[in-house]
């Protein structure tokens, strides 16, 4: 047994022992019974033996390598993918406080530069722009629609669409006037 294997077998009997949730303590228990089992011990003598019984299993020669188990393969495979989203996390935490602080240089040269005075005045011109673009200017010369769409039906030919359009009424308010206007002018 490796090593590894040896540290995976110690950390399981802790667990059993210590783990505060009942599942887990199970879980971990019969792994260990199991790793114990595949070198013919049973758990008190693979524990007794501190692991070391566990370095040669009775079924294998010294020099013959064991195949790995699929449960191996299991743990080895998922320990890489952990290895990869540990490694993909750092490189996007890294890609981020790179960004962060890219943003944070710039602001701060863009900062240091207004108060040297660059773009002072276009600034101001900006300023003034979005401040005129708030205010709403009232037309205190500005017909009323009803009245100017009555002048635009009889001073010109325009069609009803566009004189809703211009004088900002709906075209049935239009016709309306259209037809009212008839029915006065035929008294």
């Amino acid at each position: 047994m490796t090593t590894a294997e040896r540290e995976r077998f110690h950390n399981l009997l802790l667990m059993a022992k210590e783990s505060p949730f009942e599942g887990e303590r199970t879980n971990a228990l019969e792994a260990a019974e199991r790793m114990a089992q595949r070198h013919d011990m049973t758990l008190e003598e693979a524990a007794r033996s501190g692991g070391e019984g566990l370095q040669k299993p009775k079924d294998q020669q010294p020099d013959e390598p064991k195949p790995p188990s699929s449960f191996e393969q299991a743990e080895a495979e998922a320990a890489s993918r952990e290895r990869a989203f540990a490694e993909s996390a750092r490189f996007m935490r890294d890609m981020e406080d790179h960004a962060r602080s890219d943003k944070a240089r710039r602001d701060e040269a863009l900062k240091a530069a207004y108060d040297r005075g660059l773009d002072a005045e276009e600034r101001r011109r900006a300023e003034r722009a979005a401040g005129r673009d708030k205010t709403v200017r009232k037309n205190s010369r500005r017909r009323n629609p009803l009245v100017h769409a009555q002048v635009l039906l009889k001073e010109t030919q325009l069609p009803i669409k566009e004189i809703a359009s211009i004088c900002g009424i709906d075209v049935y308010t239009v016709a309306g006037l259209k037809l009212k206007m008839r029915q006065e002018a035929a008294r």
